[in-house]
Parts: C-alpha cells; sequence; structure tokens
C-alpha cells in the first residue's frame, strides 16, 4: 500500500479549485473498475488538506467474475483494516456507473461498487454513489475541449490534480479516486 502524507494548506487548495471544503473530515474516494480500483483518503483539519492513502486493487484480467470478486474482496479487506486502524470515515464516494458501457461492463462495475459499499459501510458515516462527471463538476474540473475523451481526459484529470495538489500522480485511477475524495469534502450550496 502507498502511503502518501502530502499536507497542504487547505486555503491554498479551496483557492486553486474555487471551492470552500469542509474541515476536519476524512473522506475515502472510489474509482470502481473491473481490474484497477483506485482509492484515495483525504483528511482535513482546520489548516491542512492530507492526501493520506493512495491504494489500487488489481485484479488480472484473466480469472473468471467469481475468481475476480474474491480476489478483489480479499484485497479490500486489507486495506479496510488498515483504514479502521487510523479512521471512521465521514464519508466514502463510490464512482456510479457510466451508461454509455454495454451491459456486461454496467453489471460488473454495479456489483464492484456495492461490494466497496458493503464491505466499508461499518466504518464509514456516510456513503454516496456518484457519477465520475458530477464529482469532476464538484471540484470544477473541465476539459479543454468537448472532443476530449478516453485517455487524452485522463491524461487532463492527472494534470489538474497535480497542478491543485502539488502531487506528482500518474495513475488515472488514483486520480479519479482523488476527484471523487475531493467532491467528498466540497462544501455544497443546496
Amino acid at each position: 500500500m502507498k502511503e502518501y502524507i502530502k499536507k497542504i494548506k487547505i486555503d491554498r487548495v479551496s483557492a486553486e479549485l474555487e471551492v470552500d471544503l469542509s474541515i476536519n473530515k476524512v473522506v475515502l474516494g472510489v474509482d470502481v473498475a473491473m481490474h484497477n480500483t483506485g482509492l484515495a483518503v483525504i483528511k482535513t483539519t482546520s489548516d491542512y488538506l492530507i492526501l493520506d492513502i493512495l491504494h489500487n486493487i488489481i485484479v488480472p484480467k484473466n480469472v473468471d467474475l467469481l475468481t475476480g470478486v474474491d480476489l478483489f474482496l480479499s484485497q479490500l479487506g486489507e486495506f479496510k483494516q488498515t483504514i479502521a486502524q487510523k479512521y471512521k470515515l465521514d464519508k466514502m464516494i463510490i464512482e456510479d456507473c457510466h451508461l454509455k458501457f454495454n451491459v456486461q461492463v454496467l453489471k460488473t462495475l454495479s456489483r464492484f461498487g456495492i461490494l466497496v459499499y458493503r464491505e466499508m459501510k461499518d466504518i464509514t458515516i456516510k456513503s454516496e454513489l456518484m457519477p465520475p462527471t458530477r464529482a469532476r463538476n464538484l471540484v470544477n474540473f473541465s476539459k479543454s475541449s468537448k472532443e476530449i475523451k478516453g485517455s487524452k481526459l485522463k491524461k487532463e484529470i492527472i494534470n489538474y490534480i497535480n497542478n491543485a495538489l502539488q502531487v506528482n500522480i500518474k495513475d488515472d485511477n488514483l486520480s479519479d479516486a482523488i476527484i471523487l475524495a475531493l467532491s467528498g469534502l466540497v462544501i455544497k450550496d443546496e
């Protein structure tokens, strides 16, 4: 498990994202995928935003669905033990399924997302399924043009996160998880 203790002034991050962020919170962002799920834990204090833990759950592509579920749950359980020793999560934001995928991908992603919810709910005060576009909108990410998709979009998101948090993330699953965690910290006008 990669542990990052990146401490940055919360006012700087708020200014960079142009949003108000909640203080004294711990949020887990989960970018659910069939083979590489990204997890990011962000903690805030009254003065700092701390990118505390980044982790990937890797499931090989050449395994059947139920073997994949077992491997996923085993790794998720280990991650949960690490988190539970440090935190009671205030919020968990799980990426909701893209509706543009085919039915098989939708079924698999929704299953894995619900597995995360089920496994982590006892150490989490509030959980939410959120579409990735909503999470990006909450942290004021906007792509350079409407035509940007796929790997180019992923690169833009990585650059946005690296700039906002002064880090050097290279994994798009982790950058997506960070976006989700940050979206859980945004103070929304409702």
